[in-house]
């Protein structure tokens, strides 16, 4: 009887949701990535992210987010311009647990004119939440912290020095926010 008593209350955490509502979240955050390979290393752009999102309360389903991150990034040095960033992503979000994980799909330069440096981003990024959860017709919030590695296609002169090759960018990417769920 234990057991069966421990199982069912171990499935009811996991499987039926808290609230009987579908959440709408809404976060911000600044990140800053890091250019980790080929040569030559670097830092990226400093950014910041407003990423709506819709989480679904049905049981399991509520484990997933659907969110699109709305990225600007912030010039760093002179003749650098702000650029804009548009990132889909479904995070993975159990109810008990503070951690999350997220897979990123992404075009970024959408600014450039004519298209000719836009990089798909991809990636994933896992990090760690804390929050309040929402009471009546205040919203939910809270505060989190992850790190991603984000790998990008992008244009390094060749080894002649005449042209260019495409490599595999990996960037990885620190960032900091605050949510709401209403």
């Amino acid at each position: 009887m234990r057991k069966f008593l421990a199982a069912a209350t171990l499935t009811s955490l996991f499987l039926i949701p808290a609230a009987a509502r579908a959440d709408i979240v809404l976060e911000a955050s600044v990140g800053q990535g890091y250019q980790v390979a080929p040569t030559p290393r670097g830092w990226e752009r400093l950014n910041l992210e407003i990423t709506p999102g819709y989480a679904p309360s049905l049981p399991v389903l509520s484990w997933f987010r659907l969110q699109l991150g709305i990225v600007t990034d912030f010039p760093t040095k002179s003749g650098s311009k702000t650029d804009l960033q548009l990132r889909p992503m479904i995070s993975i979000v159990p109810p008990v647990l503070p951690i999350y994980g997220r897979v990123i799909f992404g075009i970024a330069n959408l600014m450039e004119s004519g298209g000719a440096k836009r990089e798909i981003t991809y990636g994933a990024a896992v990090g760690v939440s804390v929050g309040l959860p929402s009471i009546a017709v205040l919203p939910g919030f809270g505060v989190f912290a992850e790190v991603g590695a984000l790998p990008r296609k992008r244009d390094y002169p060749d080894s002649t020095a005449t042209g260019t090759e495409s490599k595999l960018s990996w960037v990885a990417e620190g960032r900091a926010g605050a949510y709401l769920k209403f």
